[in-house]
């Protein structure tokens, strides 16, 4: 048996692109198959729906609101609901996991952090930092930033990505001896109804512990598969 999650993922709550509300996920996910979901909202340096003009721990909490309506929807059903964050460099992003409300709270400082001070800090947390995405080609993306040394794994897939796109990554990825992952950049849960959206995943042979369990499988880079089902 194999236990999938989906490792990126916007909702309504917190993410201005966001087109479905976090509660809403959970039986769609469910009835694909899925064992859980990682809720990994744009930041505020982001396309983040938060207002910018609030104290910080005020924002941290509407922030987190698309993962904590996600949480409680879950309750009773089995489905796991995780925590995660997709930080904007302006023309790289990246998705952070093995963190939570607290901890944001106590760093505001991440805001201003570059690319290898914000990977010490969250690597000094037993956190881990994913290039999302690598290669995408958009018009508001002006230039495509490599940073090897400040990442500890590549999203190798990417339902939003055309296939070359996936395919640098995934090249990159082994280029450095980066493991990869997997996500569908969910942004509205019909297309999942979609027979052409091949949505990303990691699969795992056992269920995850918890958040920081995913950190430690994906840095070992073993016993996982990165997939689009």
């Amino acid at each position: 048996m194999k236990y999938v999650y989906e490792t990126h993922l916007h909702t309504a709550e917190a993410s201005a692109c966001g087109g479905t509300y976090a509660k809403d996920y959970i039986h769609a996910y469910m009835d694909k198959g899925y064992a859980g979901i990682f809720v990994t909202d744009h930041f505020f340096n982001g396309n983040c729906a938060v207002p910018d003009d609030l104290p910080w721990a005020e924002k941290v909490e509407l922030y987190c609101a698309g993962y904590e309506n996600a949480l409680r929807a879950a309750e009773g059903t089995g489905f796991q609901v995780f925590f995660g964050i997709e930080y904007n460099f302006n023309c790289d992003e990246y998705l952070l996991y093995g963190l939570d409300k607290q901890w944001l709270k106590n760093h505001p400082e991440i805001m201003e952090l570059s690319h290898r001070d914000l990977f010490e800090l969250v690597d000094s947390t037993g956190g881990l930092v994913v290039q999302a995405h690598p290669f995408r080609q958009r018009s508001y993306i002006k230039s495509i930033n490599l940073h090897p040394e400040a990442v500890h794994a590549v999203e190798a897939y990417n339902a939003a990505n055309k296939g070359d796109e996936n395919q640098k990554a995934a090249e990159y990825a082994a280029m450095n001896n980066l493991p990869v992952t997997s996500g569908s950049d969910m942004h509205n849960k019909d297309s999942l109804k979609n027979e052409n959206f091949k949505a990303g995943g990691i699969a795992f042979a056992t269920p995850l512990n918890s958040a920081k369990d995913f950190v430690e499988r994906i840095k070992t880079g073993s016993n996982y598969t990165a997939l689009y089902v």
